[in-house]
């Protein structure tokens, strides 16, 4: 890893091991070696840095822009590998960084939804995930996040201590007759099955 990685990474780890008694649950899943995509649920602020630091290899994140407009969180994003993404259009952009990550010995971590859920449940898909999978051929590893929603609800001002479940899933393998549609349903059901196996009963949206 590097430095500025490392160091956010075990601050991270120390953060979430202390205040959320972290239980991981199928790390092996990771990939040892090559690109990888973990796709996860998105319900708090908290869930970008609690991902990256149950996973041991260093990884890029795709971030909503307007994060950068604060120079301190800013600074922390640039060194945790994070880029902007504008979500009210296709950026091309940031899907060539996507792909240009996945060419490096980093992983690279998205939210398929796109924006945090209001109420823990799972929402529709956005369409970026299966153009980057289809443009690299990467495999796609679902992760469930339960408690984060509980620790930091959307519009809550402090943290409440609570227990933290992050739970990866065995890789999605994609050729390339595969459709977009069916890509993102497959995902988003991997992510729903860890969710409910993991004592929080989920279906994906429709």
């Amino acid at each position: 890893m590097t430095f500025g990685y490392r160091m956010c990474w075990a601050a991270s780890k120390v953060f979430y091991k202390v205040v959320g008694r972290t239980r991981i649950i199928g790390h092996s899943n990771i990939p040892t070696t090559g690109p990888f995509i973990v796709a996860s649920n998105h319900v708090s602020y908290l869930d970008p840095p609690l991902v990256g630091s149950c996973i041991k290899r260093e990884c890029a994140y795709m971030a909503r822009h307007d994060l950068w407009k604060s120079p301190v969180l800013g600074w922390f994003m640039d060194r945790c590998h994070a880029f902007p993404v504008h979500r009210e259009a296709a950026d091309r952009a940031a899907i060539r960084q996507a792909l240009a990550v996945l060419k490096t010995p980093w992983g690279l971590v998205l939210f398929p939804e796109g924006t945090r859920s209001p109420d823990g449940n799972l929402q529709p898909a956005e369409g970026g995930l299966a153009l980057i999978v289809q443009k690299s051929g990467a495999p796609v590893v679902p992760c469930a996040l339960i408690g984060p929603e509980a620790m930091w609800p959307p519009g809550a001002k402090r943290l409440k201590p609570t227990r933290i479940t992050v739970a990866f899933g065995e890789p999605l393998v994609f050729g390339p007759e595969t459709s977009r549609e069916e890509m993102m349903a497959r995902v988003m059901q991997g992510i729903a099955d860890l969710m409910t196996a993991n004592g929080r009963p989920m279906k994906p949206a429709g």
